[in-house]
């Protein structure tokens, strides 16, 4: 499989896809019907198909920074049970293989952050061994913020089994063994890497900034599901727990980056992923960079 990689600075980023995901997406966002994806000609080929459905990927990134392997976050995982999003439960992929692939083995990764703790965010921190759920990474220290965690872990009835199942299986055995760091929003991994609020989407979702040798770049997260939310920033899903916050966080992003020299990698964005954010007669426009 070939993977996708970007240098910012002397820092690398390698993509990490576990699977291809068009259907879940296509419906996902509500307001992006056909008709109107259509309607976004830039879209096509990379993130639209002719017809108006959307491309998107559950990926992961590792990031190589300053002798350190980092890891952000880590798709649904294998043999896991979501009763509501059937589609990514019970998952039997060769995620794991795909380290090897790129010479970099899982007892090698030295930090796992996750943006958010959606089951799909989450789900590889860990892999069912002798019936119990164990750390996929055993070395890594795993970052989560800790008014995230204390948002999931008190299970709100507004959010979905899906998550709360993935708190169970992904999260919680992390804490038992020990291996969580628990940060703030504004976390500075090292001189490279730092994180930085986008909440909406979750309550403490956050967004990954890389900056070395005068290049930049940021992993999004889920501050944007697709790039059609960059010509649309008003277009939310179903997932958003907080979906005015969300747009307000978006537009101010989107904002912030636009026409800039930073590399904007999609968390969920379909192949080419990275680009640069670009003002136009016609609106705001994702222009994709070669890796």
């Amino acid at each position: 499989m070939r993977y996708l990689k970007w240098t910012v600075g002397k820092v690398e980023i390698v993509q990490i896809v576990e699977i291809e995901e068009n259907e879940i997406f296509s419906s996902f966002i509500p307001e992006a019907k056909r008709e109107k994806i259509k309607e976004i000609d830039w879209l096509r080929p990379n993130f639209a198909a002719d017809r108006g459905e959307l491309k998107a990927l559950v990926q992961s990134f590792l990031i190589k920074s300053n002798g350190k392997n980092i890891l952000i976050d880590t798709c649904n995982g294998n043999g896991k049970d979501r009763p509501n999003v059937r589609q990514w439960g019970n998952l039997q992929t060769d995620y794991l293989q795909r380290f090897i692939e790129i010479g970099v083995k899982p007892k090698e990764i030295d930090f796992v952050a996750c943006t958010h703790l959606h089951f799909d965010h989450v789900g590889w921190n860990t892999k069912k061994e002798e019936g119990k759920w164990r750390p996929t990474f055993p070395n890594a220290k795993y970052l989560f913020s800790k008014a995230e965690y204390d948002y999931w872990t008190k299970k709100p009835e507004k959010e979905m089994i899906d998550d709360f199942n993935g708190i169970d299986d992904s999260i919680t055995p992390i804490v038992e063994a020990g291996l969580t760091e628990f940060i703030d929003d504004n976390y500075q991994l090292d001189e490279s890497i730092r994180f930085f609020p986008t909440p909406g989407h979750t309550p403490h979702h956050i967004s990954v900034a890389i900056e070395s040798g005068g290049k930049k770049a940021i992993i999004t997260g889920d501050v944007m599901h697709h790039p059609c939310q960059i010509a649309k920033p008003g277009w939310t899903t179903g997932a958003d727990t907080f979906p005015k916050q969300t747009v307000v966080t978006r537009k101010k992003f989107l904002n912030a980056v636009k026409d800039k020299d930073i590399l904007i990698i999609g968390t969920h964005f379909a192949n080419p992923v990275a680009g640069k954010i670009v003002s136009t007669k016609q609106g705001l426009q994702f222009i994709s960079q070669p890796r």
